[in-house]
C-alpha cells in the first residue's frame, strides 16, 4: 500500500485505490481512510480536496453549463466546509467563484484545485455513468437513512423482513435493496435487531469500528457517539463480532479475520474505543432462552444442587462451573420463580454457603461444600 502521507492532492486523485474509494466505496475503503485521517489529521484538506474533485468531475460527461458549474462548485465548497468544521486548526481556503462558466469552466475548476489538463482528457474520453452522491457499499446506490427523532423506540422494517428497533437519537443507514451475497447496514446509537434467517446472505452491521455478522438471530448493539465502549449483546442465536481493522487486514492479505469473537445467547462483546480491544462476557441481565415447561420448573424440594445448576444452564444458556465433589452433599429447597438469574444464584449460594463470580462468559461457584448426612 502506498505511503499516502506524502501524497499531494494531484497524486492522491490519480491513485487507483483512492479513485475506487470515492467512486465505489465499501465498508473496507471507508475504514481505511477513516483510520488514515485519525493517524494523519493534517491530511484532512488534501483528502477532502481530492475527494471533492473526483466527485465533481465524475458527474461531467460534457463541459458543464453555467448552472452545472455553479452546482458542481457549490458541492465542492460544502465538502470543504465540512472538513473545516471538523478540523478548525487551519484557516479555511478562500477560492474565487465569481467568474463566468462556459467552455473553459471545467479547466478553471481543475486549475483552482491544483490540477492541470491531465484529467479533462481522461474524463471526457471515458464512457462513465453519472456517479451518485452519497455513502454507499458495494454499489453506487445511495443509502436510505432513518433517524429516530422521537422520545420512544422506533421500529424499522427492512426489505428482507428483518426488523430494527431504534432507540431515540439513533440512526440506521441501509441500501434500498441488498446485495445478493450479503446484507449490510450502518448503525449509530442503539438498536435491537431481529434478523431474518438466510444462510446464503449474511447480515452485517457496521457500528463505529466494530462489525457484527449474523445469519439469523436477535441482538442489541449500543454504539453511542460519546461512550468509551461499544457493546453487542445476543438474545438468541449466534453472531460473530470483529473490528473493522481486522476485517480490512483480512481482505488485504486474503486471510481469516483475526480476533473474531463468537457469541451465543446471553453473551456480549465489549469494544473499548480507547484501547480498541474486544472482550467477551455475559450480558448484565441474562434472560430466559428456554421457557420453563411448567410453573414449577424452578421450584426445588431437597434437590441436589448439581440438578439445580443444570436447570439454570439450560434455561439461560450459561456455563456454571463448580467442584462436583465439594458440593455433592448440597441440596436445595427453594421456590424460585421469576427472579433474574443472578438473584436466583444469590439465593442458592446463600442457602448452601457458597459464593459465585462471573469470569468472562462463565459463572464460577466456590465454597466449602455441605457436610455429609
Amino acid at each position: 500500500m502506498p505511503n499516502y502521507r506524502d501524497y499531494t492532492v494531484e497524486e492522491l486523485a490519480q491513485d487507483d485505490f483512492f479513485q475506487r474509494s470515492v467512486r465505489q466505496p465499501t465498508a473496507e475503503t471507508d475504514l481505511f481512510w477513516s483510520d488514515f485521517l485519525e493517524h494523519y489529521p493534517e491530511k484532512q484538506a488534501v483528502v477532502a480536496t481530492a475527494r471533492a474533485f473526483l466527485q465533481a468531475v465524475g458527474n461531467i460527461q460534457r463541459f458543464p453549463t453555467q448552472e452545472q458549474g455553479r452546482q458542481m462548485w457549490a458541492g465542492i465548497q460544502r465538502q470543504l466546509q465540512d472538513i473545516d468544521t471538523i478540523e478548525p486548526a487551519s484557516e479555511p481556503i478562500q477560492r474565487p467563484i465569481g467568474f463566468r462558466w462556459g467552455w473553459a469552466a471545467a479547466a478553471a475548476v481543475l486549475l483552482l484545485l491544483g490540477f492541470g489538463w491531465w484529467f479533462i482528457a481522461n474524463t471526457l474520453s471515458s464512457d462513465r455513468s453519472v456517479v451518485q452522491h452519497g455513502w454507499s457499499f458495494a454499489t453506487n446506490e445511495p443509502l436510505v437513512e432513518q433517524t429516530n427523532e422521537t422520545g420512544s423506540p422506533l421500529s424499522v422494517r427492512l426489505i428482507d423482513g428483518s426488523r430494527v428497533v431504534l432507540q431515540p437519537h439513533s440512526r440506521l443507514r441501509h441500501p434500498k435493496t441488498f446485495d445478493s451475497a450479503k446484507r449490510e447496514v450502518h448503525l449509530e446509537g442503539e438498536g435491537f435487531f431481529e434478523v431474518t434467517h438466510n444462510t446464503q446472505q449474511p447480515f452485517l452491521v457496521y457500528a463505529g469500528k466494530v462489525v457484527t455478522q449474523v445469519v439469523g438471530t436477535s441482538f442489541t448493539i449500543k454504539a453511542l457517539p460519546k461512550n468509551p465502549t461499544l457493546s453487542v449483546a445476543v438474545r438468541t442465536g449466534k453472531v460473530a463480532v470483529f473490528t473493522l481493522k481486522a476485517m480490512l487486514e483480512a481482505a488485504k492479505n486474503h486471510g481469516k479475520i483475526a480476533n473474531r469473537l463468537l457469541l451465543t445467547s446471553n453473551q456480549q462483546a465489549i469494544f473499548d474505543t480507547r484501547s480498541e480491544q474486544l472482550t467477551k462476557r455475559l450480558v448484565d441481565n441474562p434472560t430466559l432462552i428456554q421457557q420453563p415447561s411448567t410453573n414449577q420448573y424452578f421450584v426445588f424440594e431437597n434437590a441436589p444442587v448439581n440438578q439445580v445448576f443444570h436447570k439454570l444452564e439450560q434455561a439461560y444458556g450459561v456455563t456454571i462451573q463448580y467442584d462436583t465433589t465439594t458440593f455433592s452433599h448440597c441440596n436445595l429447597t427453594a421456590p424460585l420463580g421469576n427472579e433474574p438469574l443472578f438473584r436466583k444464584l444469590d439465593i442458592i449460594c446463600q442457602t448452601i454457603g457458597a459464593t459465585y463470580e462471573v469470569w468472562g462468559t462463565r459463572i464460577i461457584v466456590s465454597g466449602p461444600g455441605c457436610p455429609a448426612p
